[in-house]
């Protein structure tokens, strides 16, 4: 599958060439523009394609803001206050259409990555371990776009994998119209690219990379994909599909191998304070890096929560959590810290407000895509279906403990440990995007808040719901007579 058309219909074309007039950008972190075909001869030029894919992913679109709003918002852990910037109000209402701007912004956005992708991956280069490493980081992040746009645009793989997926794209042909393929092949892509990643990955976290064509170096931290953060979203993946065991073992080779290690308590606030990329291990695998020259301003993932008034220029305060959200939090729950209880203009009821987004405008915040208690949690749920209740009980209370140092630890069987898994992924990922993903891949019944101040106006949410998945953006369907719609629109 080609790209040429996807990227025509959603008006993107000029991604193909935007990076011509794109300064040095050899030695810095993965903020700038990928570079042209025509001028990757070297492992330093393979290194500046492979920073401009990095910074595709920056979008406000994708992990700059609407992919982690998305998985809060249309979910039973967020409403959008009466009193609003206009933001992600279908998202919302759940009355999405064909036109909407939201579902256009991240498959134009996702394609254009998963083009820069390609370009990295489709390099005639070849025979170093620097080479292989950039191309590893390329696969990776080829497969968590694929990943991301199937599960936003399609059917979840464990309710029907022979639905319509998306279309796949792994080289660019300007006379392709690409179809959609099926969820199956769509993830049976993933697991290879994963694959091919883990199989070209030559560095982890604190390893160095010295470019033979000029001698600048690249010290890998967290804003680089290493070796445990593919194994990490390997892990995610398989638990989308319910391969449980495939789940455990790429989660236990982080575990096992990776040196990772939670926040402590005390420290958990300082840890999401931080605007730097991280080289020592705790919490973050993957994230995607901002900085005061490469970021997205007023628009920037903290500005949707934070309160529209000083010291937070720009920020909007739409979304906010409810109150069965905070109330999930013990007393002693450090994660209960990361939400303050304030007031909001237009609402009676206390204003709920996340602070995992501190809003730092001197370095910007970094949005965190793979995290430890993330893989610890699919361990767990992967260890509850294999049967395995012991160790579900011992991974999970790693990090609930770890999190509320007086909470005595879950200790259920049967069924109710998956509750509690379920509890303590609500608690830990709140605001990172997952919510929704967990309701629908688990095809679960929740009721949304619309208004915290009028409970009558709440929506039950049924899997069932259509628009739970975004539309095929109308630019495509207009362009493209081989692809077809999702239901509902």
């Amino acid at each position: 599958m080609k790209l040429k058309n996807i990227l025509q219909a959603t008006g993107v074309a000029s991604v193909l060439v935007f990076s011509s007039c794109s300064k040095s950008f050899l030695d810095q972190t993965p903020y700038n523009s990928v570079a042209l075909p025509v001028a990757i001869k070297n492992d330093a030029d393979l290194n500046a394609a492979m920073n401009g894919v990095y910074g595709s992913l920056r979008a406000v679109s994708l992990y700059g803001r609407t992919l982690f709003v998305k998985g809060d918002l249309m979910s039973d852990n967020c409403f959008l206050t009466t009193a609003n910037s206009g933001r992600y109000l279908t998202m919302n209402q759940y009355n999405m259409i064909n036109t909407d701007g939201d579902a256009n912004g991240v498959w134009a956005n996702a394609y254009a990555a998963i083009k820069n992708a390609n370009l990295v991956i489709n390099s005639t280069l070849s025979g170093t371990d620097n080479i292989s490493q950039l191309k590893a980081e390329a696969y990776a992040v080829r497969a968590l776009m694929h990943f991301e746009l199937v599960r936003n645009f399609a059917t979840p793989y464990t309710v029907d994998p022979t639905k319509p997926g998306i279309p796949i794209v792994t080289a660019f042909d300007q006379n392709s119209l690409p179809a959609r393929s099926t969820v199956k092949e769509v993830y049976n892509q993933i697991i290879a690219d994963l694959a091919a990643a883990a199989a070209n990955v030559k560095y982890t976290i604190n390893n160095s990379m010295t470019f033979n064509s000029t001698g600048s170096t690249r010290t890998l931290n967290s804003s680089y994909i290493t070796k445990y953060a593919i194994s990490a979203l390997q892990a995610r993946v398989y638990q989308f599909m319910g391969d449980w065991t495939n789940a455990k073992n790429a989660a236990l080779d982080v575990v096992n191998n990776g040196g990772f290690t939670l926040a402590a308590s005390g420290s958990l606030g300082a840890y999401w304070a931080s605007a730097n990329p991280r080289t020592d291990k705790i919490e973050t695998i993957f994230e995607v890096t901002s900085d005061a020259n490469n970021n997205n301003g007023s628009d920037r993932l903290a500005g949707i929560y934070l309160p529209a008034a000083a010291p937070y220029s720009g920020a909007y305060g739409d979304v906010l959590a409810n109150a069965s959200l905070y109330n999930l939090y013990g007393a002693t729950d450090a994660r209960k810290n990361l939400i303050t209880v304030g007031s909001r203009a237009g609402q009676v009821s206390a204003a709920y407000i996340c602070r995992k987004y501190t809003s730092n405008t001197t370095d910007y915040d970094d949005t965190k895509v793979l995290r430890y208690a993330d893989v610890l949690l699919i361990l767990a749920e992967a260890y509850y279906n294999l049967g395995d209740i012991t160790n579900a009980n011992l991974t999970l209370n790693k990090v609930a403990t770890q999190r509320d140092p007086l909470f005595a630890g879950w200790n259920d069987a049967g069924t109710q440990v998956l509750e509690d898994i379920l509890v303590e992924r609500r608690k830990e990922l709140a605001f990172e995007g997952s919510r929704l993903f967990d309701l629908i891949r688990l095809q679960r019944t929740f009721t949304k808040v619309m208004d915290q101040d009028a409970p009558q106006n709440n929506l039950t949410v049924t899997p069932s719901n259509t628009k739970l998945l975004f539309p095929i953006p109308i630019n495509e369907t207009n362009v493209n007579p081989n692809i077809t719609q999702n239901p509902g629109y």
